[in-house]
Formats: C-alpha cells, structure tokens, sequence
C-alpha cells in the first residue's frame, strides 16, 4: 500500500503518453519529460498489485493510463489532495450555507504556511496544481447550474504566501460574502490556525487500513468511496465527484456496511 504524500508537482496537462499503459510504457523507454516522478511510482506500486492513494493535487492517479492499469492488475487507486485545513473548513461550511440557501457573493482565502509544502508551491507553476484543486470545491457542493440566483456569480479567489517563521503551523483565513432574504448582505471570518502534518496524519492512516481492505476485498480501479479525504476527489465514471463531506461520508460508512452485510444507512424509519 502506497499513500502519495510528496511535494506538489508543477502543472502539467495531460499527453497522449498518458493516453494509454502502452503509451506510457514506451515514454518511459524514451525518458518522457511528460513523465512526473509521482507517475513512475504509481505504475511501478500498480504493476507489483501494491494499491495507490494520491495525497497530493497532481493528475496522476486521473490519468488514463494510471486508470486503466489499475483496472487491468485489480488494483484500487484513490485521489487526490489531501482534505485538511482551509479547503476542510469550505466543504463542512458550504453544505451548512446551501441547506439554509443562503446566497454566496464571493469566497476569498489566503493560507500562510512555512514548511517544505509552502516553499514549493511559492513557486506559481506548483501553485497552480494546488490552486486547482481548492477552487473546484465549491461547484460541486452548490451546484450554481441549478441554484445560478444564489450561487451562479462567484469571484472565488485562493492565495498561497511562505512565510518561514510559520513552519508547519498553517493559518487559513476566509473571507466569506454572503446575502440571506430580500438580498441583504452579511459576512463570515474564519481563521484557521492549524499544523498541517496532525491534520494529514489520520487520513494517511486511514487510507492505508481502507486501500488495504479494498484490494482483498478484490477492488479496482478508482475508490469514489474514498472521496472524503480529498479535495479533489475522483468519481468512478462520467458523473461529476461528490464535493460534499456529509454525503462522502455517508458514501464512505455505507460501502463498507455493505462489505459487512448490513443494509446501508438511509435515515428512513421504514423497515
């Protein structure tokens, strides 16, 4: 079992090297500079049948070759970006503005961070992997195509500042506009202080006791069941991923009531 936790990795779009495990396979006789580290290391775990989490924002585990090579060896794959702080704090605080529907205006976030993770992505071709993967929280949650009164007109901005003397204590802060009946405005502050690896932990751990489970459960292919540890979670086909904590997390507990033989949770008194 392989749980990705490495620096992020500067953007890059997918080619037709990641088009398919024999494209792949020959861009790496050929030394690629498509090729990513992170890439080699999820073919190289997916062709020993080793399962492979993606913590970090990068595209490898939702490439077609990475995909199809899980599928083929009956491996389960997972990603991607680890949901820990301020995009942690967006997802439990989203869902909360959308059952009341309350309108959002605009989201601003900046992070302040000083380890390793906040000296990489100073970098803006780093940043904008990670910058991806926080700005796509929001859609999925509030679904402006359905709701375009409430949540069709966002400016939601997302900012990344070093700053060393922070170290691993992470601080998020969150300026939230927001209006409720008749219009009127109103605002939420939120600011997280939070140290980064005791957040990322727990989730390393439980994706090693659950990707485990998955394979001898005789799982393949991408774990959408999984999407509650990531920020960027992958759906298991053309359907949009769920960007929503609760529904994940009731996702994540009725899989494995179904593994266990127990009907899933429903919340209807009936039966």
């Amino acid at each position: 079992m392989i749980v990705w936790c490495g620096s992020t990795e500067a953007y890059q779009e997918p080619s037709g090297v990641h088009a398919s495990v024999a494209a792949f396979e020959q861009g790496l006789k050929d030394n690629d500079a498509n090729i990513a580290p992170s890439q080699i290391y999820a073919y190289a775990a997916l062709q020993c049948d080793v399962p492979f989490a993606n913590g970090a924002p990068n595209l490898t585990t939702d490439l077609d070759c990475i995909v199809e090579l899980s599928k083929q060896r009956n491996v389960p794959i997972a990603g991607k970006d680890f949901k820990t702080g301020q995009t942690l704090m967006k997802t439990i605080l989203a869902p909360g503005l959308k059952s009341r529907m309350l309108g959002l205006r605009g989201w601003y976030s900046t992070n302040i961070l000083g380890n390793r993770d906040g000296e990489v992505l100073d970098a803006p071709e780093n940043f904008k992997t990670k910058e991806m993967s926080k700005l796509g929280v929001l859609g999925g949650i509030l679904q402006p195509e359905v709701y375009p009164d409430l949540y069709g007109n966002i400016d939601h901005v997302v900012r990344i500042n070093y700053y060393p003397p922070r170290g691993d204590n992470k601080e998020g802060w969150d300026a939230i506009d927001i209006f409720g009946w008749l219009g009127y405005e109103m605002q939420i502050k939120v600011d997280f202080l939070c140290r980064d690896s005791i957040l990322a932990a727990p989730i390393v751990l439980d994706l090693a006791l659950f990707m485990d489970l998955a394979h001898r459960a005789g799982e393949s292919g991408v774990q959408e069941w999984l999407s509650f540890y990531f920020k960027a979670p992958q759906a298991a086909g053309a359907r949009d991923a769920e960007q929503d904590i609760f529904i994940q997390q009731t996702k994540l507990k009725n899989t494995l009531r179904e593994w266990m033989g127990e009907k899933p949770v429903t919340h209807s008194e009936a039966g």
